[in-house]
């Protein structure tokens, strides 16, 4: 944008002098093109319009800057970057004898990139059991009850000093058949048997088994507080959708005979098979993995505030790596004085009653690709406070450095690493996206106001809505996304109302329908609704319920998903 008005800046201060010049020949007779140039005057001309072009840019900028205010108070989650994001898997290094947990936020480090090492930390928290999942495998021929059957061994002297509930897993086989498992786990599955050889079953309900898709506990991104938490998990489906591949196997405390040869066996009973059900591998069930992202906590150069300005830019205390490291969010702002000491500053859009700053981000002057942060003080007019000087806590990312990693690059340990430990990125690393504060921020932002459940029965809207969330870099997964909003056709919302443990509950019923064949497979086409579902019930009002349904227009197939009152189930 600068270099726009830059260029045309000087184009017209050229015209204007060679215009003087003409009509005035004696007065400035070297400002005119007929004239050899002189560079004096040429140096001149060209700072004039560069510091007129930084005038324009600011003027521009002014109304962006406004709608930005508005979008940091209803849609902060907007004005955030999307860093890179993977898969990790972690195994321990020889077996184990008890249960190791790695908390989320655990930090590892990939192979120099550039001569330098980018950062990930784990979204979601691992548990290392003394076991190894040893084979996957259908069992049951045609005519005859089918069963996906895990077989695990222990790598503990006795299985009964295993004291887990849960088993966690991954379900590795990439999107579509990872999709096609989940849907037959959630859809199909009718009980657990879960028995070592020569011992008692123990059978358990379906619900045992459960997916972690919008599980608190499964949060791919920092999402600030003031944000609607229904778009979250649009912003994580189309970010990272692996990310609703993790499943969860509860039940075990009630698996107490579990005899002595140190193997066991769960098996998952189906109702029935469709005949799109996929084929199994080692990887269709992985343990150990977590999602990963390019986040790490950084400080910024300490602000000297004087109050001579406006505002005062944001720099991370990089060490050499300033061109790679760019800030996500501001974590923590602490203001030091001699008069007043050490003291803790808010954030402008929580209104609080402790002194404030406010955050704005603009593009960079220099880099085309590159965004920079302001802080203001605000303060009540005519008490100007006095010198401080200010420590900030930032998260930060590398922007599109880690875009160049490979499978398996990100293998180096931290401080923050666990001893014993190995782990690698099982999955590509997803493209940066920088934050969406353009002059479309504007048309963003009033599309998500105006969001209810009656708006969304438009499809054009939904669909508007949507692709609101779609990432801007990386054309093949663009096209796939596109692709499925697209096969939105049609969406239908009625009012209900439904007795509901003895009480009548307002709510509403929605219907989507979309043509089947725009998704890669059945597994796809169901998790798009789960997505749709969970994003409906968070537009709910408070004290209603919603109920989901998906039609395929092409397979005439109907998913319905039960009423819920917000994420609560009715069941």
């Amino acid at each position: 944008m600068l270099n726009n008005h830059y260029q045309s800046e000087l184009n017209h201060l050229r015209r204007l002098a060679d215009e003087f010049a003409r009509s005035n020949p004696a007065l400035a007779p070297l400002l005119g093109v007929d004239s050899a140039n002189d560079p004096d005057v040429e140096r001149l001309l060209e700072g004039v319009a560069f510091l007129t072009g930084m005038v324009r840019q600011r003027l521009d900028d002014e109304f962006p800057e406004f709608i930005q205010e508005l979008a940091q108070l209803l849609y902060p989650h907007y004005l955030q970057p999307l860093p890179c994001l993977t898969l990790l898997q972690f195994q321990p290094r020889g077996p184990l004898q008890q249960a190791t947990r790695i908390d989320a936020g655990c930090e590892v480090a990939s192979v120099p990139v550039d001569g330098q090492r980018v950062r990930f930390r784990s979204t979601s928290a691992v548990d290392l059991e003394p076991l190894q999942l040893i084979g996957t495998r259908w069992d049951g021929g045609a005519g005859e009850e089918r069963s996906l059957v895990l077989d695990f061994a222990f790598t503990t002297a006795d299985p009964d000093d295993w004291h887990a509930d849960t088993l966690r897993f991954y379900l590795g086989d990439g999107l579509v058949d990872g999709c096609k498992l989940l849907r037959l786990l959630q859809l199909n599955l009718r009980e657990i048997r879960i028995c070592a050889q020569g011992q008692p079953m123990t059978l358990l309900p379906a619900r045992h088994l459960r997916g972690l898709g919008f599980d608190a506990s499964n949060v791919l991104l920092p999402f600030p507080d003031t944000a609607h938490p229904a778009y979250r998990c649009l912003q994580e489906y189309f970010a990272l959708p692996e990310k609703f591949l993790f499943v969860e196997l509860s039940g075990f405390k009630q698996w107490r005979v579990r005899g002595k040869d140190g193997r066991f066996s769960v098996r998952l009973m189906f109702e029935s098979l469709p005949d799109w059900t996929p084929n199994l591998s080692a990887n269709s069930f992985m343990m150990g993995v977590t999602p990963a992202i390019n986040l790490f906590a950084q400080e910024a150069h300490p602000l000297r505030i004087d109050h001579k300005q406006v505002d005062y830019r944001i720099q991370p205390a990089d060490h050499g790596q300033r061109m790679s490291m760019r800030i996500h969010s501001v974590l923590k702002v602490s203001a030091y004085s001699a008069a007043g000491g050490e003291r803790q500053l808010e954030p402008f859009n929580t209104f609080s009653q402790r002194d404030t700053y406010n955050l704005r981000i603009r593009q960079s002057t220099i880099d085309a690709h590159g965004y920079d942060h302001y802080l203001s003080l605000p303060y009540r007019e005519g008490k100007v406070p006095g010198e401080m000087t200010l420590s900030i806590g930032l998260l930060c990312t590398n922007g599109k450095l880690p875009e160049s990693l490979r499978l398996g690059d990100l293998n180096q340990p931290t401080d923050n690493t666990p001893p014993r430990v190995e782990f690698k990125s099982i999955r590509s690393i997803t493209p940066c996206q920088p934050p969406k504060f353009d002059d479309k921020l504007l048309w963003r932002m009033l599309s998500q106001l105006n969001a209810n459940h009656f708006r969304l029965a438009d499809r054009d809207y939904l669909r508007g809505l949507l692709s609101l969330y779609l990432p801007s870099v990386g054309e093949g997964a663009q096209d796939a996304n596109e692709r499925r909003i697209d096969a939105i056709e049609n969406v239908t919302v009625t009012h209900e109302r439904r007795f509901i443990r003895g009480l009548p509950i307002e709510g509403s019923v929605v219907r989507v329908e979309c043509r089947g064949d725009h998704f890669l497979s059945p597994g796809n086409f169901y998790m798009f609704g789960c997505v749709l579902d969970e994003f409906f019930a968070g537009c709910t009002a408070i004290n209603s319920f919603t109920a989901f349904t998906l039609f395929d227009s092409v397979n005439h197939e109907t998913l319905k998903w039960p009423a819920k009152i917000g994420h609560q189930r009715l069941l």
